[in-house]
């Protein structure tokens, strides 16, 4: 008799156990934290985005993109509906502890905590012309304060320097791979006019890394730099 009451007490636990996986708590603040698109992946917060879906314990929901839509949810599983008068439907899918909306093309990613967006170091100053010394990769591209990875462009860029002569890589740099230029160094920066792509500033910041405006009648395009391990391909 014991010992069938020891199975029926496990058998209980498991039970409890498996109940209580099953009955997770999703109410709460959500955060969109990554957008994929296709094999491009971007944070929102880099783009001036900022997207919350609240889940109140009452039913009732909020859906903020800059304007507050209030609806409501319900839960089924692992899947989540949000219901707003006069739209259709939005399903969210529980995905190791995130929740996944899938629109369109467009996958949205919403996290417990908000992403944080790409933030520039400051610029150095009194930074010496051989500081800027090495190969350079560009890993990040920005305009109007919003900032997305190189690898979303689907091109390459990057820099040669040495003590002033300046050697452009990379597919981005349209008519001039491979070209070299000397720049001039003013108030501790590297500046060139490169005919077709514009005038080109580029500045030492705290971090380590390298930002280059490349600047034109109509808008100035940041590049962001790091330090490359091999010498890129022109």
């Amino acid at each position: 008799m014991k010992k069938i009451f020891a199975m029926l007490l496990a058998l209980a636990m498991l039970l409890g156990a498996m109940a209580m996986a099953e009955a997770v708590d999703v109410t709460g603040d959500w955060y969109c934290t990554e957008m994929i698109q296709g094999e491009n992946s971007f944070n929102p917060a880099d783009l001036g985005l900022k997207i919350v879906v609240t889940l109140n314990e009452d039913g009732t929901a909020i859906m903020d993109a800059g304007e507050p839509v209030e609806g409501t949810w319900t839960i089924d599983g692992d899947t989540v509906t949000l219901k707003e008068e006069g739209a259709p439907d939005t399903v969210m899918t529980l995905v190791d502890g995130n929740l996944v909306i899938e629109q369109d093309s467009v996958s949205m990613v919403l996290s417990r905590e908000a992403a944080q967006g790409f933030t520039p170091a400051e610029a150095i100053e009194a930074a010496a012309i051989e500081d800027f010394n090495g190969t350079w990769e560009a890993y990040k591209a920005g305009a109007f304060g919003a900032y997305v990875d190189m690898s979303a462009l689907g091109g390459t860029a990057g820099l040669s320097i040495e003590d002033g002569a300046l050697t452009v890589h990379g597919t981005l740099f349209s008519g001039a791979e491979g070209q070299t230029v000397t720049v001039e160094f003013v108030d501790g920066a590297l500046k060139v006019s490169m005919d077709d792509q514009g005038d080109l500033e580029i500045c030492l910041l705290e971090d380590g890394t390298l930002r280059m405006n490349m600047i034109n009648e109509t808008m100035t395009v940041e590049i962001y730099l790091r330090q490359a391990e091999e010498t890129p391909a022109a």
